[in-house]
């Protein structure tokens, strides 16, 4: 868990855009965008002076790095930040800089230069209360500003963020020797106190002086030299930054900022510390949302309107690292980024006494698809579905899963394995290859399995059948013993079967064969009709028409089983289509066999995959046939076309207790017509005759319930005596415990069985008394 828990540290979730990443000040471009949205000018010039110290002079004259750097530049124009911020400079009606009453400290600071590096150093120092005293040597502040913008418009601006801070200011006063104002042991004794101070910035401008300070990035062989970019002599501490290390006007400022927080971190801990580079962002934004829009430009004047930068502002897509919210379903419907996912994962799979105690990520481990589509999407590959698959097997180990969560498809599968419907066969003395259709395809329809079979069996007549389940379900389960034993007889079952190419109707037994037993080799049905040269019956002819293709997520990255269905697809005379993504759209919302942990995010995830297009879709994937037939949307399975099963996708599926009875039907079927044996098993019928409605039985469905357990239950009401008579009905009420699920029946006889008019289920157990009813309860 631990290697999962460490992949977490590359998330780049908090990672800022590429615009306030290339920023000299990393100034929140986003968030004032949004404050520009909500007409909220004053509030979005507070934002800018925050980040600037100066948004008077940075608005004119920064280079707007941000602009080059927009990702619009690959449809239009990037988004007119520096028009924005001028823009915002004169809308604004609130300029003053608020006043805070902030006790005066008695630490003293020293300036060296009054260009732009300098006076953002002194302003941050003085905004602190510090004793700030700014040393230039020539007659008048701004430095390298001369000739880049006009001189009563910086000298304005100083004046107005200055107005409520302190400072002293030296013009005409050189500094020679950096010594003589620093706390060491001899100014100690021989100067006055009022000359010496605690920090010393160094911003002498370019080709200045730097006085032996080393400079960012450099050595020095001085002992007082303790990284590049800062010294200590004596007591004080030495910076240097801005153009004298080489850096432009707006790089420059930006150092004076960075540098002033490092000084005060210096005051409060003694620790010198230049300020170190912050590793270049990784946000990865979402060219799907770039749509071509010219930039606004003002109507009158040099700068927007409120209107038109508002406008201007919604061109920006707010580029962020949200890849994972894009790409899987279970951090978009439970709104949890994958690190506090993270989090939760690692305290559930902590032992603990009880279901409920520190498990906070139970339900959505209990709900992932198992698709696998967020690692191929995320920039770090961070793999948040192979994390929730070991937090599986470790809540299943500590009992912290409750066991009606997976109890249908846990019984589901031992029927499938069980004598009644699996069946291990070679053909003549067994070749090269066998036929593994899964368990699901023949539950719908045996015609599924039998068809292509015996069109294998012309092709290649020494081909065997290996029908069973393939047991992923016992792995989505977390049953790491149960999970192994399982794969301990199929690995058995292909050896006596000659060690043969298992031919996949099924990709998610591929994918999860490949994963546990990679000696098996596999390839899929569908390459092997299209390889073997399958030629449709014209009698099975489809009315053609257009389809979507709807690959399943276990056949992600398989391109030539993909190929192959689309190929097979048109020589049906089917028009196919790609849906917007290809096959990068996830599961189709069986996957992980969530729908009874969580059917309300299994549903959400079913109901997005049918929206990727109003074409009717052609899967090759019985699960996939399952959740969309069931929800209206009209899905052929390609089989259905090949080979004439329900081209038009009109049937309707078959429910839980049908399954069942057409895995006994296979069965027999493929003994009888490849084998010439009569089975002698009997066929799966139910104790009593039930009649239910549309609405009951499509409610049995869902809750997963058999009609041998609605059998059991009232077997149980009726030998017992243990129902309740509903006197406005006449209709009685019944429950019994069914494995780890409690199921109530509301039924009523009639001449022939019962008719069912509701039932629901539920996880509690109910603890009867010793006596009820004046009888005892144990029956």
């Amino acid at each position: 868990m631990q290697n999962y828990y460490t992949q977490f540290d590359t998330c780049r979730e908090r990672d800022i855009p590429a615009c306030a990443d290339v920023c000299p000040f990393k100034m929140d471009i986003l968030a004032i965008q949004e404050r520009i949205a909500k007409g909220r000018f004053n509030a979005a010039y507070k934002s800018i002076r925050d980040a600037v110290v100066f948004p008077g002079i940075v608005s004119e004259i920064c280079p707007a790095y941000c602009e080059s750097i927009c990702v619009r530049n690959i449809v239009d124009a990037p988004v007119q930040i520096r028009l924005l911020e001028q823009s915002i400079v004169a809308n604004a009606s609130r300029k003053a800089p608020n006043k805070y009453n902030l006790p005066v400290r008695k630490k003293r600071v020293a300036v060296i230069g009054a260009g732009l590096s300098g006076m953002g150093f002194a302003f941050r120092m003085a905004s602190k209360k510090y004793d700030v005293t700014v040393f230039e040597k020539s007659g008048k502040i701004g430095g390298s500003l001369e000739g880049k913008m006009d001189e009563a418009a910086y000298m304005a601006e100083f004046e107005l963020q200055f107005q409520n801070e302190k400072y002293e200011l030296r013009l005409h006063s050189e500094v020679e020797d950096l010594r003589t104002l620093c706390r060491d042991e001899q100014n100690v004794l021989d100067s006055r106190e009022e000359e010496l101070f605690d920090i010393i910035y160094v911003a002498t401008g370019k080709n200045g002086n730097t006085f032996g300070v080393p400079l960012p990035g450099e050595s020095s062989d001085s002992a007082e030299s303790d990284i590049g970019g800062c010294m200590r002599i004596g007591d004080t501490a030495v910076f240097i930054g801005g153009e004298v290390c080489g850096k432009d006007p707006m790089h420059a400022l930006a150092d004076g900022i960075n540098i002033a927080s490092s000084a005060e971190s210096f005051l409060k801990t003694k620790k010198l510390e230049y300020p170190k580079q912050e590793r270049p962002t990784g946000c990865v934004p979402d060219e799907d949302k770039l749509v071509n829009t010219p930039p606004v430009s003002p109507r009158e004047g040099d700068v927007l309107t409120e209107e038109e930068c508002a406008a201007e502002a919604e061109r920006c897509i707010r580029c962020q690292c949200d890849a994972c919210v894009r790409q899987c379903d279970l951090v978009s419907y439970y709104n949890k980024m994958p690190a506090k996912m993270r989090d939760e994962i690692f305290l559930s799979c902590k032992p603990a006494g009880s279901l409920v105690h520190k498990s906070p990520a139970r339900k959505y481990v209990a709900a992932c698809t198992m698709c696998g589509l967020m690692t191929e999407g995320c920039p770090e590959h961070i793999d948040l579905c192979g994390m929730i698959k070991l937090a599986r097997h470790k809540m299943h180990a500590a009992g912290k899963v409750p066991a009606a969560y997976r109890q249908y498809f846990m019984r589901d599968m031992v029927f499938a394995n069980g004598e009644q419907a699996a069946l291990k066969r070679k053909s003549g003395n067994g070749g090269r290859y066998a036929f593994f259709p899964g368990c699901n395809l023949g539950a719908l329809d045996p015609e599924y399995v039998l068809k292509p079979y015996k069109w294998i069996l012309e092709k290649q007549p020494d081909t065997s059948i290996l029908l069973r389940c393939c047991s992923v379900p016992v792995d989505w389960d977390g049953n790491s013993e149960k999970h192994q034993e399982e794969m301990n007889s199929l690995k058995q079952d292909w050896e006596e079967l000659g060690k043969p190419i298992l031919i996949m109707a099924c990709m998610s037994c591929r994918k999860h064969l490949r994963e546990y037993l990679p000696q098996i080799e596999t390839v899929s049905l569908y390459e092997i009709l299209r390889q073997w040269g399958f030629k449709k019956d014209k009698a099975d002819e489809a009315t053609g028409g257009t389809y979507a293709v709807f690959d399943p997520c276990s056949a992600r990255g398989e391109k030539a089983a993909r190929e192959a269905v689309r190929t097979l697809a048109a020589d049906a005379g089917i028009t196919a289509t790609e849906l917007p993504r290809g096959d990068k759209h996830g599961c189709c919302g069986f996957g992980g066999m969530g729908s009874i942990a969580a059917p309300e995010f299994s549903e959400y995830v079913a109901r997005q995959r049918m929206e990727l297009s109003e074409d009717p879709y052609i899967v090759y994937c019985s699960n996939c046939k399952d959740v969309f037939c069931d929800r209206g949307k009209r899905t052929v399975h390609i089989l259905d076309l090949l080979f004439g099963i329900d081209p038009e996708g009109k049937k309707s599926q078959p429910d839980l207790t049908q399954r069942r009875r057409n895995r006994i039907r296979l069965k027999q079927r493929l003994l009888k017509e490849i084998w010439g044996e009569e089975s002698e098993m009997k066929s799966y019928e139910s104790k009593y005759t039930l009649l239910m409605g549309d609405e009951v039985r499509e409610k049995v469905n869902k809750q997963k319930i058999l009609e041998e357990d609605i059998c059991d239950v009232i077997e149980h009401a009726e030998t017992t005596g243990r129902k309740t008579l509903i006197p406005n009905t006449g209709h009685y009420k019944a429950y019994k415990e069914i494995g780890h699920i409690t199921c109530w029946v509301e039924y009523a006889p009639f001449e022939h069985g019962y008719e069912i008019y509701n039932l629901y289920t539920h996880r509690m157990k109910i603890e009867l008394e010793a006596v009820w009813n004046g009888r005892k309860t144990d029956l």
